[in-house]
């Protein structure tokens, strides 16, 4: 499980997680992050971070964020999978608030989004 520190996790947890950390199928069940985490995931990477970044001109980079609450950041490449996103909008299908992302529902959000933003070309 990949854990980015936001501004409101203190030190403290991620010291505590790590000294009681469970090894899982021969790896530390938590790695821990102070920025973000470069995730490779079926032809795509994933840079997830806490605050939004903005990467610049990127091909199959997309930056999954939270911070902004219940805002979306007008780039296409950059989407707020926080529990209060409003880019759940772009899901066929709502999922229970707190419900974590799956890929699918992730990969429909970067769709969704992508074209919303061609449309308005």
């Amino acid at each position: 499980m990949e854990l980015i520190k936001g501004n409101h996790d203190s030190r403290a947890l991620f010291k505590y997680l790590a000294a009681h950390n469970p090894i899982e199928n021969g790896q530390p069940k938590f790695a821990f992050h102070d920025v973000g985490v470069l995730i490779k995931y079926d032809h795509r990477q994933y840079y997830m971070t806490h605050y939004p970044m903005m990467l610049g001109i990127v091909n199959q980079i997309i930056n999954l964020h939270g911070h902004i609450h219940h805002y979306a950041v007008p780039v296409k490449e950059n989407i707020n999978v926080g529990v209060d996103t409003p880019e759940t909008r772009y899901l066929t299908e709502q999922v229970p608030f707190g419900t974590p992302f799956s890929t699918s529902e992730i990969e429909e959000m970067v769709a969704g989004k992508a074209k919303e933003f061609q449309e308005k070309q």
